[in-house]
């Protein structure tokens, strides 16, 4: 069964187990998934409303588009919690390999990059869903429901909380890997979300915090 058809509570025990996985990078997915759905909750919680009705229609499809891809962005981090456990579990095995011989030793070295840059890939995505999904935010945010902004002041900050969990999966992968080129831009990209995110979020919750 994959994770995300867990109950909650099955979830939450697993995780609250031995078991090294699922671990930061799968509950960093959850809890943007988790964004991600406040921020829709916001949207339902607005179609009816008379403000909503007025506004030009051009308005109305920049609302629509930010609450159909927000849904979209939710599916790839639903898939992202499976995803993350998946290669964490690949990256175990490639260091379980045999390493008696100079052909084995040069085999597993190989696996261990390869599956490490994969392990590197699930979390990055996150970090990247995460960041685009608090742009789209920016957008109900502006002609949502405001009876409803603190769920989307929430949704940021387990948006930004999903960022900064990926980042660091990212880094404590990217530690064990000799690709340095690839260490670089990685890193570089990583700075950019964070400097991206921390500044939607920020602006998320200054709205937020001004209106209560």
């Amino acid at each position: 069964m994959k994770l995300i058809d867990l109950s909650v509570k099955d979830f939450l025990n697993i995780v609250d187990s031995k078991s090294p996985a699922p671990g930061g990078g799968s509950v960093s997915a959850l809890v943007s998934a988790l964004g991600c759905t406040l921020g829709r909750m916001v949207g339902h919680l607005t179609f009816d409303k008379v403000k909503y009705k007025e506004l030009p229609e051009v308005e109305k499809t920049i609302f629509k588009s930010a609450f159909e891809e927000i849904n979209d962005y939710r599916n790839i981090l639903e898939d992202l919690i499976d995803r993350d456990t998946a290669v964490y579990n690949l990256v175990m095995a490639a260091y379980k390999l045999p390493k008696e011989s100079d052909e084995e030793k040069a085999s597993r070295k190989i696996n261990i990059e390869k599956n490490l840059k994969l392990a590197i890939e699930a979390p990055l995505e996150i970090c990247k869903i995460s960041e685009r999904t608090l742009k789209a935010l920016k957008v109900i945010l502006k002609y949502g429901n405001k009876n409803a902004i603190t769920d989307l002041g929430v949704s940021a900050l387990l948006l930004y909380s999903g960022i900064e969990g990926g980042i660091l999966n990212v880094k404590v992968n990217l530690k064990s890997l000799d690709d340095e080129r690839f260490k670089m831009e990685t890193i570089n990209q990583l700075n950019e979300i964070l400097l991206g995110s921390k500044e939607l979020k920020e602006d998320i919750l200054n709205i937020v915090n001004s209106s209560l």
